[in-house]
């Protein structure tokens, strides 16, 4: 992590100047306050700001006296400062920013990149913190222009899971869509947002069997926080009838972004202690769960029904209704599909005349009837699609990692593209029971030769790989391959982490991810920060903080 020199266009480091005397503490930390605390760096001295996480500390403002294009950069104060919300005067909506989860070894400062902005001199930032979560900001930074763009040789497709509270409770309907206005910056081709979770809308559904009762589930505990959030802010939009997913698609599209929604193939009602996630489908529907091989039965709703696969196609031709411009069918969550039920096991029957029972779960004859089950859902939904009355309608596959896991799951990639049900094709780095895995790149680049299917393979999961590089490694050994692009699991999230923002922005091109891995190698820029409140930190501070 290199020091740097002066670079900077236009500085600013005393929050002091912009706070009155009854939103400041010089001293102790307080409530409704900014605790305001005096530092020095090898390059300048100020005051920055702080506030513990139930400080609930007033709005910030400072206005940008320069006139022009400038980068923004504001210092956040490492290993401290979790995520703050920052928007322009002019902005819609604030966003979060955060530093890299590449901690440096001294008390330092982080110099973050927020965006690109054109200045009138009459602008202000504002900067707001979070209740519940902790910020500290040094300073505001504002620099030349250098981000560079490369030719786009490849497509990038990103997911968002639609969880409306990862962020904490939205305030509205477009808070709740700040991160796809954010995410634009990096220009994302496609972007599957989540609109189900448990088999159920996370929107006020037209469909009855579909509609939640987030209230109902608020009546009990949860094992996470981040999920009570997640209904209560469900129940927030329900009750006023708010389509946070169709405002999102909305903005989206006005962004240059095709909109796809995701939904999650399962039906389930998850088994304690995460049992808040739930299908109400599922309970009432018990002569349609998975059976597995030894006759008990799995939390899963069955392809195997027709009822089931409906399910999933009132949700999607739904979203194609108020305004997705297409369809992804995530196969690599709720996993598995169908298993061992009355219909599979009459349709081995028939075609064999002997128990599927009696032979091993990855004979390929056991694995060609299951797949029976999901291949007719493919047929029902591309011909759902096609009757929406919208044109060209994308129907995307998130797919296992290699040809032995999909066939495993149903999931019959070669016979999909043969009978051109899919547009897409994005095989995931899962196997089976969702181990980490190499995407099999020969064999999926083989099925889609000579197709119209695109082929853009994830590289990876954030919770299974923290480190960038890899994900940049996998890229260009992709590349040796004739895809279309890539997808990237959470990446509209995901790209608030700095680093993985430098990422998704480098899978233009192959030129392009060769200049973001030197570009990590120097990563981030700190600041060290020699004083604070006139004391010396980092050579003698050992053992004084947690």
């Amino acid at each position: 992590m290199e020091e740097m020199a002066e670079d900077w266009e236009w500085l600013f480091t005393d929050f002091s100047l912009v706070l009155r005397q009854n939103e400041i503490s010089y001293g102790d930390s307080r409530k409704g306050v900014w605790q305001v605390v005096d530092y020095k760096t090898e390059d300048f001295s100020g005051k920055l700001i702080l506030a513990q996480p139930n400080s609930n500390a007033p709005d910030v403002r400072i206005k940008i006296p320069l006139k022009g294009t400038y980068e923004i950069y504001l210092g956040l104060f490492q290993n401290y400062c979790d995520l703050i919300k920052v928007k322009l005067n002019t902005d819609p909506v604030f966003e979060w920013l955060r530093h890299s989860s590449k901690i440096a070894k001294k008390q330092s400062f982080e110099e973050v990149y927020w965006k690109t902005e054109e200045f009138d001199g009459e602008k202000e930032i504002i900067i707001r913190q979070q209740q519940g979560v902790r910020a500290a900001v040094g300073y505001v930074m504002l620099k030349k222009p250098q981000r560079r763009t490369n030719k786009k040789e490849y497509l990038i497709h990103l997911t968002d899971d639609g969880t409306p509270s990862n962020y904490g409770i939205p305030e509205d309907i477009d808070d709740a869509c700040w991160n796809i206005i954010a995410c634009a910056r990096i220009k994302p081709d496609y972007v599957s947002r989540g609109i189900n979770s448990t088999g159920m809308a996370d929107y006020p559904t037209k469909h009855q069997s579909q509609r939640r009762d987030p209230e109902k589930i608020l009546k009990t505990e949860f094992p996470w926080e981040i999920s009570r959030q997640c209904y209560e802010a469900l129940a927030k939009f329900f009750k006023k009838n708010e389509n946070v997913h169709q405002r999102y698609f909305e903005i989206a599209k006005s962004l240059g972004i095709k909109p796809l929604a995701y939904c999650r193939m399962a039906m389930y009602h998850a088994n304690p202690p995460w049992d808040c996630f739930r299908s109400d489908f599922y309970d009432a529907h018990p002569e349609f769960r998975c059976i597995d091989i030894d006759g008990i039965p799995v939390n899963r709703m069955s392809f195997a029904y027709p009822e089931v696969r409906q399910e999933f196609i009132k949700l999607f031709t739904e979203a194609v209704e108020f305004g997705a411009e297409g369809v992804t069918s995530c196969f690599v969550r709720g996993f598995p599909f169908v298993c061992y039920e009355e219909p599979v096991k009459k349709r081995f029957k028939e075609i064999y005349g002997e128990d599927i029972t009696k032979f091993p779960e990855t004979d390929r004859r056991a694995e060609k009837v299951r797949s029976e089950f999901v291949t007719q859902f493919m047929r029902e939904l591309r011909s759902a699609l096609e009757h929406t009355g919208k044109n060209s309608v994308l129907n995307v596959a998130i797919v296992h990692a290699n040809e032995d896991a999909c066939w495993y799951y149903g999931l019959d990639v070669k016979t999909w593209i043969e009978e051109g049900l899919i547009d897409i094709l994005c095989p995931y780095t899962w196997t089976i029971e969702g181990e980490p895995a190499e995407i099999d790149m020969k064999f999926f680049s083989g099925v889609v030769k000579g197709s119209r299917v695109k082929l853009m393979p994830f590289l990876g999961a954030f919770y299974n790989d923290r480190n960038p590089v890899n994900y940049l490694k996998r890229a260009i050994e992709m590349t040796d391959y004739p895809i279309d692009g890539f997808s990237f699991w959470d990446g509209v999230d995901i790209r608030i982490y700095p680093e993985f923002q430098m990422v998704i922005e480098g899978l233009v091109s192959k030129e392009a991810i060769v200049e973001t891995m030197k570009k990590l190698e120097k990563f981030p820029t700190c600041r060290t920060v020699i004083t604070l409140q006139g004391v010396k930190v980092n050579k003698h501070s050992y053992g004084m903080v947690m």
